[in-house]
């Protein structure tokens, strides 16, 4: 007769309590650059590398960070007994934030979909018009963890479009604050059938065999 316990026995595999706390770094890249790692020695697909015509903007000052999921979820329904399985499709990934530094506007305006900007002495200028639909992204979401020993986590989304409607606030006493700001992940079909939307990679030398 098996021992009755209060645990599960064999195999278990637990949680570490590592808590990760505040905003990850933002970055992104045209998608027509290659990321850093394309792969690496496992076959992951991440991090961005900046070039003369390619660079990496790095955004300054956000709040309001968030990634979620779009999925179409259906479930296979028997009526003799009721729902036995469900068919999920994950559609895309959506990335939203709120961002009160504007400047330059070479960083803001694959954001709000603006148009080319010119630099002059003393001045740069964009227009906005119509919307480029072929305009895609790498994101790259770094976040180091344990500033003492350096473990970082990092997601790579690869190739996302900017999409949300945006609301720029100019209220009194504070600051101006771009909001509704979203961009979709979309599958990316030149990736790994696994990492088609993103990919996530963990450093933890003290806690990782």
């Amino acid at each position: 007769m098996p021992l009755i316990t209060g645990t599960p026995l064999g195999n278990i595999v637990s949680q570490e309590e590592v808590y990760i706390e505040g905003a990850p770094y933002i970055y992104f890249q045209d998608y027509a650059a290659s990321e850093l790692f394309n792969p690496d020695a496992d076959g992951f697909y991440y991090g961005l590398s900046g070039t003369t015509q390619y660079p990496v903007y790095a955004l300054a000052c956000y709040e309001d960070v968030q990634l979620g999921s779009d999925l179409t979820v259906n479930a296979v329904r028997c009526d003799k007994i009721g729902d036995k399985a469900v068919i999920q499709k994950l559609n895309h990934l959506e990335f939203q934030f709120s961002l009160s530094s504007l400047f330059p506007l070479s960083t803001l305006s694959p954001i709000i979909r603006g148009g080319p900007v010119t630099a002059a002495t003393d001045f740069e200028k964009m227009g906005i018009g119509p919307i480029n639909n072929n305009a895609f992204y790498h994101i790259y979401l770094p976040k180091v963890y344990d500033e003492a020993t350096g473990d970082f986590v990092t997601i790579t989304l690869h190739r996302a479009q900017f999409v949300g409607a945006w609301t720029l606030a100019m209220p009194s006493g504070n600051k101006w604050l771009l909001g509704g700001i979203s961009a979709w992940a979309l599958a990316d079909d030149t990736m790994p059938t696994a990492q088609s939307f993103a990919t996530v990679i963990r450093a933890d030398p003290s806690a990782l065999p």
